[in-house]
């Protein structure tokens, strides 16, 4: 795979560009990875996440624009959703067709 065709939301198609990566680290676990518009939106997100999968746990810190290439090499990348669209990429909820919209 060459540079030029890596997408970031950044440099990705027009519809994605508004989009930015969040990270979540919790208090016991690995963390949650989110795209989103926004800090709200993508807080609302982590939070869903976390009391649904990560009950016992409360996020600690956010990391905005994270490089993913920078989070654990053997549990988190291997395992990521898509991270230019929208919804929760870690666990990859993203991928599983659930609506990763706030209640």
């Amino acid at each position: 795979m060459n540079e030029q065709s890596i997408q970031t939301p950044a440099s990705g198609p027009a519809c994605h560009r508004s989009l930015r990566r969040y990270w979540f680290t919790l208090s016991e676990g690995i963390g949650i990875g989110v795209t989103a518009a926004g800090e709200g939106e993508a807080r609302a997100m982590a939070e869903q996440t976390r009391a649904e999968r990560f009950h016992r746990a409360s996020i600690t810190s956010m990391v905005v624009d994270v490089d993913v290439s920078t989070l654990d090499p053997d549990h988190v990348l291997p395992y990521i959703g898509p991270t230019v669209v929208r919804g929760v990429w870690f666990p990859p909820l993203n991928l599983s067709g659930r609506r990763d919209r706030p209640a």
